[in-house]
């Protein structure tokens, strides 16, 4: 036993070493099919693109879908070695048909009993299906509790798809209410079917009626259960046993370490393969795949009863599933058919085993499946005429097992990529013969293509400048907010400057009185009236910015809207924003375009605020409420401003500031009138300048090219069909298909992998 030991210990140790490499292979080829999904989608945009054209025509012929496969097959080829590399015990799985002694044969392999591995007479007792462990230190289960949703999609839905009863519970809840009907009804249950559905109805029901039994425990969480207490979680119900109490339902899986009765035994485990012929649904599919993840060797059970002493169609299918598991390497090398004699009688187990020797197997002795007669209850003989046996069988044949799978997967993977190779090169042979022109040339043509209509909208809008510039246009909203705010200063002066005459009269009196003088007052006063007139006539400050925004907005939209989708706000953006990012985006361009960015930022440069504007001439039209017009003629302000020192003098200073500051605003509503025309003037002068320089100054023409091969995803962002868009999916057709043939160039990985499972 030490030698096997040693010999499964070095297969296991060798496994571990394959697996960093077969998970780069498993990677490798992922991408490979992501690949082929690119390159699909790529040609399917170019044949949306121009679907009666040539190109769609000469790209229907490529094989996609046959790439595609030939990489999932490449992939379920290297999942098969991954699955046995990665076990860290060697798995013996244990199966056949129901009530043919499987379990009594796992607790002989194990040192388990009925406690832990139900078995019984009558109806199956296994609900969990268990992997068990031997472990010198540890005895105990671990179990992995369902959540609700793959409760009820893993073990409800499947019941519902056999049976054919809609609707399919998504949920808990769903299932708790379902209408289960009482008896098998309707057309799934009709014909030769009825006897195999009519049970499973009854499984679904009880699992409905006892689900309060077992709804809390559908957590999802690992639960770690003592061995004396794990058969309500992983067998039915017994007889005797409290009805609608089924907590085995919300186990999803079930490990169990325990010592097995062997001396100097390898890491083994023992795999408890779902029962054939059992009415579960996708029990064959489940037993499957248990074989071809989960084990190294399988033990088949057969009990030759008076009712099953010859080898039956359900038992050769039994090996057909083993034969289809393994794929690669003999199925009669990791077989062992186990003829359990318990309890039966001699007659029977002479006509199966003859039925075996004879029929089954090579009546010549010299080939067939490894068939061992033991009683599957005796410890003793099933440890020494069976494992003991398989183990000294698996030392020296699992290295050869391993090197077939990797063996066989390299070959699938080396025949997969030559396949999708010559698909490839189906592919370069269309894409030879279709003429689409340089991404140079492109680049060229979509420059010129994008200055021609920038230079058309930009040329509109300024003629459009030019209009608003004409001696006979007239902003009437302009000159009705300069009406009213004339209106505004004249009712102000006339009111008495905000105070009424009588109050201002009063107020001057007092003032000539304090001071022995009128000037102070008079002074003080033409200047308080003058910046207040100033301040009164900037409300039209508001419809000056309004008309710079609206050059601004103009402009953007003279620009067009692929210059829009270079900007960080895209077509939502605020005008002068959009354009201040577009000065930035082509200023800090992988390959800049300042001369483009130098122009927008003079064309943000516009200033048409009052303060700037309007303000240094309206300044001069209120010169006439300075107190002293000269500096030097201190006379003249003294004839203008004195009065004499009484009411009076009050009265008739303010008629004088009075007829002052209706002077001054006539004069200011004139000023402003002027504005319209003036600002019109600056603002084609502005746009002028703007497209002459945009569109025509040297740097013009390099940097739309610059700008077109920098941004040429951005501006063209694949929405269009035709011919542009056939050329650029051509274009990615031919990345994808560089980068996927170059994926495939190199298989070293998988050799190195072999050669090591050889030495």
């Amino acid at each position: 036993m030490s030698d096997n030991k040693e010999q499964l210990d070095a297969v296991l140790r060798r496994r571990r070493e394959q697996l960093p490499v077969v998970d780069r292979q498993i990677g490798r080829w992922r991408h490979i099919q992501e690949l082929i999904t690119g390159l699909g989608d790529a040609v399917a945009a170019v044949r949306a693109g121009e679907p009666d054209g040539t190109v769609a025509g000469l790209l229907a012929a490529v094989d996609l879908a046959g790439m595609d496969r030939a990489a999932g097959e490449a992939l379920h080829a290297l999942g098969a070695v991954r699955a046995r590399v990665n076990r860290e015990t060697v798995n013996i799985g244990v199966s056949g048909r129901a009530r043919n002694g499987k379990s009594t044969v796992l607790q002989s392999l194990s040192g388990l009993d009925d406690r832990q591995i139900p078995s019984g007479r009558g109806q199956p007792v296994t609900a969990v299906r268990s992997r068990i462990y031997h472990s010198p230190t540890d005895r105990g289960a671990r179990l992995t509790m369902h959540t609700e949703q793959s409760f009820v999609a893993e073990v409800i839905a499947p019941y519902h798809a056999e049976l054919g009863l809609l609707p399919t519970p998504r949920t808990l809840s769903a299932f708790a209410s379902h209408p289960y009907p009482g008896t098998p009804d309707g057309p799934a249950f009709e014909g030769a079917d009825r006897p195999r559905l009519g049970p499973m109805l009854a499984r679904v029901r009880e699992a409905q009626q006892a689900l309060d039994s077992y709804r809390d425990y559908l957590t999802g969480e690992a639960r770690t259960v003592d061995l004396t207490d794990i058969r309500e979680w992983v067998a039915y119900p017994e007889a005797d046993a409290p009805s609608g109490r089924r907590p085995y339902l919300a186990v999803r899986d079930a490990v169990i370490t325990c010592a097995f009765p062997l001396a100097d035994v390898t890491a083994l485990g023992l795999v408890d393969l779902p029962g054939l012929g059992e009415l579960t649904p996708g029990a064959e599919e489940h037993h499957l795949a248990g074989l071809r993840n989960d084990i190294d060797f399988a033990i088949v059970v057969k009990r030759p009863t008076d009712t099953n002493a010859m080898w039956a169609e359900e038992d050769a299918r039994a090996l057909q599933l083993i034969g289809s598991a393994c794929e690669v390497a003999d199925p009669r090398d990791f077989t062992l058919i186990l003829v359990n004699t318990g309890a039966c009688l001699p007659e029977n187990i002479a006509a199966l085993d003859d039925d075996l020797r004879g029929r089954l197997n090579d009546p010549s002795g010299e080939r067939g499946y490894w068939v061992v007669l033991a009683d599957g209850a005796d410890r003793d003989a099933v440890r020494e005429q069976v494992l003991q046996p398989v183990l000294a069988h698996l030392a020296t044949a699992l290295p050869r097992m391993d090197e077939a799978v990797i063996a066989d997967a390299v070959a699938v993977c080396r025949e997969r990529r030559e396949r999708i190779r010559a698909d490839l090169d189906a592919l370069a042979s269309v894409l030879r013969v279709v003429s689409v022109p340089t991404l140079t040339e492109q680049t060229i043509d979509r420059a010129e293509t994008l200055r021609e209509e920038v230079a058309a909208s930009l040329q509109a809008w300024v003629d459009t400048l030019r209009g608003r510039a004409g001696e006979d246009y007239e902003d009437i909203e302009f000159f009705d907010r300069v009406a009213e705010a004339h209106q505004d200063v004249r009712e102000w002066v006339l009111s008495g400057f905000g105070e009424g005459p009588d109050e201002w009269r009063r107020r001057a009196l007092s003032r000539f009185r304090v001071d022995r003088a009128t000037l102070p007052f008079a002074s003080a006063e033409l200047n308080r009236v003058r910046v207040e007139m100033a301040r009164r006539f900037s409300v039209v400050d508001d419809l000056l910015l309004r008309r710079r925004d609206e050059y601004w907005a103009g402009l953007v939209d003279a620009l067009g809207p692929r210059f829009a989708l270079l900007t960080a706000g895209g077509p939502d953006a605020r005008p002068r924003e959009a354009l201040a990012a577009l000065a930035e985006t082509l200023r800090d361009a992988p390959e800049p375009c300042p001369a483009l960015a130098e122009t927008l930022d003079f064309a943000l440069d516009v200033r048409l605020d009052y303060r700037t504007r309007v303000l240094p001439r309206l300044r001069r039209a209120l010169d006439v409420l300075f107190p002293e017009s000269d500096p030097g003629d201190s006379q003249a302000a003294h004839t203008l401003l004195a009065v004499a020192r009484t009411e009076e003098g009050s009265a008739e200073l303010f008629d004088r500031v009075t007829q002052l500051a209706r002077q001054a605003a006539y004069d200011a509503q004139a000023v402003l009138a002027q504005e319209p025309g003036t600002t019109a003037q600056v603002l084609f002068a502005y746009g002028e300048q703007f497209e002459d320089a945009f569109v025509r100054a040297d740097s013009s023409e390099a940097e739309f090219r610059r700008l077109v091969a920098v941004f040429q995803d951005r501006l063209w962002p694949g929405k269009e069909s035709g011919p542009a868009a056939a050329t650029e999916g051509l274009r990615r057709v031919r990345r994808v298909a560089t980068d996927l043939r170059t994926l495939l160039s190199d298989e070293h990985p998988h050799t190195d992998a072999a050669e090591r499972t050889r030495r």
